[in-house]
């Protein structure tokens, strides 16, 4: 099927970390060796994105760059190579190259690897949402299967940020797993949004009897794998409540504020801080294991790992998309739609 490609494309574009996104026009790439051509459906707002529009995210690109790490779409030309022809003509999920422009345009190009087609199952804007979170959540389970647990003791999960759409997925998947999970969240609206949806531990960390509550909880589900997105004076909070031996894992930053650590909670108690960064972990699988987990989410997108959409966007209004979604978190996802 041959497709009219413009010349020309609608983009957000990022003249600097910080400034305010503009709408430009700009050249449609072409394709080379091994690269796709995606006609973009969609593209959500992320925190990943809103940390690369501040410039601080872990992949840096040159200014001026088009953000969006995520989308979906269809191939519309392809460059040389088995996997770009195999994916032509194709709807697929798709994320940005660490080197190329980003998901907030028209046409986005990337590398044939780092597309999948979706099955007759998933709608293009569920597509869309489908690694950011969906991928976060599964490897938030292997992340926990993989420590170390030689009493086997059944443990539980500490998860901050719950009302958002992984939180959520987190609880969902604790419950299909058999795995308690503990809700933290940092208001009495999202208590009772987790509440109407079934989710049996829910903890208020704006709560003057939060850390109490907290450490009764943890001890009594054994809840020592702890995921936190918030981070500042909460990851104190959680240390001080979490059973000895725990480990925290930081992937997020929600607070402003400076996270501090007293010493002794970590040099006496045997408890664990670490980073959690979800590049990091694809890179650590096989393109097999990868595969595997795509296939996992796309079989989980109506269920466990499906996406609520909040509200959807041009490009044009890119600046009422951000504010809304920085505004109503936990009510669903923006998307950006083309």
């Amino acid at each position: 099927m041959n497709y009219n490609i413009p010349k020309k494309m609608t983009a957000v574009i990022l003249k600097e970390s910080g400034s305010t996104p503009i709408i430009s026009e700009i050249d449609v790439p072409k394709p080379g060796p091994g690269e796709v051509l995606v006609k973009m459906h969609a593209s959500p707002i992320n925190p990943s994105d809103l940390a690369f529009l501040a410039g601080k995210y872990g992949i840096k690109k040159p200014y001026p760059v088009v953000p969006g790490l995520e989308g979906s779409g269809v191939v519309v030309d392809a460059g040389k190579g088995i996997l770009p022809r195999l994916w032509k003509g194709k709807k697929v999920a798709c994320v940005a190259a660490p080197e190329y422009n980003g998901c907030w345009a028209e046409y986005m190009l990337t590398k044939a690897a780092m597309c999948v087609p979706l099955n007759k199952n998933v709608s293009l804007d569920q597509g869309a949402m489908m690694f950011v979170n969906p991928m976060t959540a599964l490897a938030f389970f292997d992340v926990f299967d993989n420590i170390p647990n030689p009493l086997k003791k059944k443990r539980g999960i500490i998860n901050t940020a719950a009302a958002s759409a992984l939180g959520r997925m987190i609880i969902k998947l604790g419950k299909a797993k058999g795995i308690p999970v503990i809700s933290v969240v940092r208001r009495d609206a999202q208590v009772e949004l987790l509440k109407s949806e079934g989710t049996e531990y829910i903890l208020n960390s704006s709560e003057e009897s939060f850390e109490g509550e907290l450490k009764e909880l943890s001890h009594n589900l054994n809840a020592n794998v702890i995921f936190d997105a918030v981070g500042g004076d909460l990851v104190q909070k959680l240390l001080n409540a979490a059973p000895n031996g725990s480990t925290l894992f930081i992937y997020g930053r929600l607070s402003p504020d400076v996270c501090e650590i007293l010493p002794g909670d970590l040099i006496f108690t045997g408890n664990k801080i670490e980073g959690f960064w979800l590049t990091d972990w694809l890179k650590k699988k096989s393109f097999i294991q990868n595969i595997n987990n795509i296939r996992k989410i796309q079989s989980l997108i109506g269920n466990e790992l499906g996406t609520k959409i909040y509200k959807t966007f041009p490009p044009e209004q890119i600046e009422e998309a951000l504010e809304t979604y920085k505004n109503n978190m936990s009510e669903g996802k923006v998307l950006i739609k083309f």
